[in-house]
């Protein structure tokens, strides 16, 4: 489908990842009413995204699949960036890593914050699959995903809302300085190929464009 297809109003709006930048830009247009448990983290395989769909997030960041890989960046506080840096922590049986939530503390081991962090994710999980199921109109975002990937996350995602649902699927490209629709014909999905860059604001403005919650 098309992106003009995409243009409507919607009950919900919600960032799948793989990084923060779709979240991000909801965020700045009004477009985003609430964190999901996808938003700040990097989930970089749609396969295991969609895995941890279909099991209703059964397991997601349990400490004893938790461990730090390399990397930081800004520890993030109620979506204020805080001036500490924050570990990356990466659940191994998702392959998800949080990348704000885990500060750098001089005497203090990562995990020290884990209870807090843990309640935080599985009030976000809980939040989302309720506003799922309540919401008559959803709009899924996700950056970076293969055709296959796309149908399975269409059939996982059915099983999840209440209502009615499209697929807005971003995979950044390098040197591209457009947006291209793929074309991938598949039914409430719509595939984009855009400038692989972060921060983006202008083509973001122009993707969002026309979108707006009810």
């Amino acid at each position: 489908m098309d992106l003009g297809e995409i243009k409507g109003a919607y009950d919900c709006i919600v960032s799948l990842g793989s990084s923060c930048e779709p979240a991000a830009h909801l965020r700045r247009k009004g477009l985003r009413t609430f964190s999901s448990p996808l938003d700040w983290v990097v989930s970089l395989s749609l396969t295991d995204v969609n895995r941890l769909l279909s099991s209703r997030f059964a397991g997601y960041m349990e400490l004893e699949n938790m461990s730090p890989v390399d990397g930081n960046d800004v520890f993030v506080e109620n979506e204020v960036v805080m001036p500490v840096r924050s570990y990356f922590i990466k659940d191994f049986h998702y392959n998800v890593i949080s990348v704000h939530d885990f500060p750098v503390l001089e005497g203090q081991d990562w995990s020290a914050v884990y209870p807090g962090f843990k309640s935080k994710i599985e009030l976000r999980s809980q939040r989302l699959l309720d506003q799922l199921g309540a919401s008559s109109r959803t709009l899924f975002i996700r950056w970076g995903s293969t055709y296959e990937e796309a149908a399975e996350l269409q059939r996982v995602l059915s099983t999840l809302t209440g209502g009615e649902f499209l697929i807005l699927i971003v995979n950044g490209v390098d040197g591209r300085e457009d947006v291209v629709n793929n074309g991938w014909g598949y039914p409430g999905i719509c595939s984009l190929s855009i400038p692989n860059r972060a921060g983006d604001n202008v083509t973001w403005d122009y993707i969002l464009d026309g979108i707006s919650l009810t």
